[in-house]
């Protein structure tokens, strides 16, 4: 059974970082109004991060990009809620 979370849980976060990615730049146009806020929102914590992290890059830090790979599985799960949840609603009006 641990096998099994451990497998997933390394499957996450693999995944996360390219899945965020793709998300942050599909989800704003595919909702309108405030929900285009919302899945604009991760970029508030995104945008600092990837600065800090390539300054580590440039300082040669060898573990420049974890910063982002630590935050992208959220920024993940956050945009998946949004998308769902501003998909429904605008399905519903």
């Amino acid at each position: 059974m641990s096998d099994i979370v451990s497998l997933l849980t390394g499957l996450l976060v693999m995944l996360g970082t390219p899945v965020y990615l793709m998300l942050q730049v599909w989800a704003p146009t595919r909702l309108s109004h405030g929900w285009r806020a919302a899945a604009l929102a991760p970029l508030l914590l995104a945008v600092p991060l990837m600065f800090w992290c390539s300054y580590a890059l440039a300082d040669q830090w060898n573990l420049w990009p974890m910063p982002f790979i630590v935050f992208a599985p959220f920024g993940t799960v956050y945009l998946v809620l949004v998308l769902v949840i501003g998909t429904r609603r605008a399905a519903v009006a």
